[in-house]
């Protein structure tokens, strides 16, 4: 029996080769290409094949830029992308072989090299970060399926690729906080974000993107008030508008707070804007951000107000401007607002303040977590190294905010940031930032010697997981972990080395504090 007509692959129109080609990876593209003058004219020459595979490599956002600004040279951006890409593949396998022995923290400096290349042009910062994503999500999914592909996809290389990020988002958002002050453009719903990205670097959180989802709410608030008062007669009121206050709030609520589920729980997830409008579960940070950004749409006056431990909606009527209002953040219901009895006066001397709303969301996500330490924790008390206000004279954001209000006024601050094609001003600053303070001194190669114990006698006790009562104070706790002598703990109160030489746990309190202390002052429950 013949064989059926079979069309050599030299006669195929170039478009059907394009489309077979766009199916494959870059390099075996280009080996393609090599193989014969004809097929080398098609692959280089190709613009349609290579913004493709461009396309499927970065976000669509990335593809307007270059087509826009750099010129629409595809083949010569891929290129540029992919050595970039195993430039950090490389730096960062050999990460652990030069800081595994460290007792500090890699320090800011000591990830100079990244910003280096990160810096060299406007979309290279953009790729280093949507690198290194990458290989963290890529690396997850593997390790979730009990997967360990060296060398790159590791928890090792995890760890790593996670210090980078925080260096590079934190250092970006330390500029985006202080532009967004001086325009007074932090909104709730954008300071929420900006706590998000800052505590979540293995993922990008848009403004825009939260922007779009307001929008689509304010659209349903419309649909809303359009069909509850299409059979009414449309009477206009003395001030012009279509509906009163109180039908806008009504609306509001009906949209923001159906089917939704209030969470007392404040995580990425709950803080998530986008996600909550999606999934109708956040908490009442999140609620409270968005309801406030619905009702300014509509020019309400409405302000989200937090203090240290209380947070509340205020509106404030037009028709009656002495009359306040609180909008229950759990379920959207109007209540006429109490005076407090400590106030001097009924007039507020209060007003929303970005900085108040961010402690309290800090404080807030922190109580959630309790003792629980993941690198979402440690960034989050990184936030407070940025603004000055912890003392860690080995923090690698000292005299960050210093530096750049001393700078408020020049272009690199002026000039509105874009993360996705930052200007050569951002990229100058940033690079200033990340060599402004100095990493300790350490010897990073030493050599280790085992410590020759003075006690040999020294037993355990207790194991983790097991619940104790303190002998003097009559709490209880449960056992985190131990230490056989406690003579290299800084702990307060105890300075006689004698009183080191015995086990020391590290414990939980039934209020959610964390602590050392020493095996002879605890009993079993």
């Amino acid at each position: 029996m013949e064989n059926p007509h079979s069309t050599p692959i030299f006669h195929l129109p170039d478009e059907i080769i394009t489309l077979i080609l766009v199916n494959n990876e870059a390099r075996d593209i280009i080996n393609f290409g090599a193989t014969c003058k004809q097929f080398y004219e098609l692959v280089f020459n190709n613009d349609l094949l290579w913004k493709r595979m461009f396309s499927k490599t970065v976000p669509s956002a990335v593809v307007k830029h270059v087509c826009t600004r750099n010129g629409g040279n595809w083949l010569k951006e891929i290129i540029h992308f992919y050595k970039l890409k195993q430039t950090i593949h490389m730096e960062l396998l050999s990460m652990p072989s030069a800081y595994n022995r460290r007792l500090n923290e890699v320090s800011l400096t000591d990830v100079g090299v990244f910003f280096s290349f990160a810096t060299e042009n406007n979309l290279n910062y953009y790729y280093t970060i949507h690198i290194l994503q990458e290989i963290v999500k890529k690396a997850s999914a593997k390790i979730d399926t009990n997967q360990c592909l060296k060398p790159l996809y590791t928890l090792t290389v995890i760890y790593y690729a996670k210090l980078v990020l925080r260096y590079l988002f934190h250092t970006y958002l330390a500029m985006k906080w202080l532009q967004k002050h001086i325009r007074i453009e932090l909104t709730p719903v954008l300071v929420t974000t900006f706590f998000l990205q800052w505590i979540d670097v293995t993922k990008l959180y848009s403004d825009e993107d939260v922007e779009q989802k307001i929008q689509l709410l304010v659209t349903r608030v419309e649909k809303i008030l359009e069909e509850s008062h299409s059979k009414l007669k449309q009477n206009h009121h003395a001030d012009g508008k279509k509906y009163t206050e109180t039908q806008l709030l009504q609306a509001i609520t009906k949209v923001v707070y159906n089917n939704s589920k209030v969470s007392e729980a404040y995580s990425s997830k709950t803080l998530d804007i986008v996600k909550v409008i999606d999934e109708n579960d956040g908490n009442l940070i999140s609620y409270g951000a968005i309801y406030e950004a619905v009702a300014k749409r509509f020019g309400l006056k409405c302000e989200l107000i937090a203090f240290p431990n209380h947070l509340f909606l205020e509106w404030q009527s037009s028709d009656k401007p002495n009359e306040y209002y609180t909008i229950e953040l759990s379920n959207g219901d109007i209540k006429p607002k109490r005076c407090c009895p400590f106030a001097h006066g009924t007039q507020n001397n209060y007003s929303y303040c970005p900085d108040s709303l961010l402690k309290y969301i800090y404080s807030s996500y922190m109580k959630t977590k309790g003792p629980i330490k993941s690198y979402k924790t440690q960034n989050a008390i990184h936030l407070w190294d940025i603004f000055g206000t912890n003392q860690n004279a080995n923090s690698p954001y000292k005299n960050f905010f210093q530096h750049l209000v001393k700078y408020a006024q020049t272009p690199a601050i002026k000039t509105t940031l874009n993360l996705e094609y930052l200007e050569y001003v951002h990229l100058k600053m940033i690079l200033v930032l990340s060599r402004l303070n100095e990493s300790v001194s350490e010897v990073v190669n030493r050599r280790i010697v085992p410590k020759t114990r003075r006690n040999i006698n020294i037993t355990v006790k207790f194991a983790v997981g097991m619940v104790c009562y303190h002998n003097i104070y009559n709490y209880i706790c449960v056992i985190r972990g131990w230490e056989a002598d406690g003579t290299h703990l800084l702990i307060h109160g105890i300075d006689d080395l004698r009183v080191k030489e015995q086990p020391f746990y590290c414990v939980i309190a039934g209020d959610q504090s964390e602590r050392f202390v020493a095996q002879g002052k605890y009993n079993l429950q």
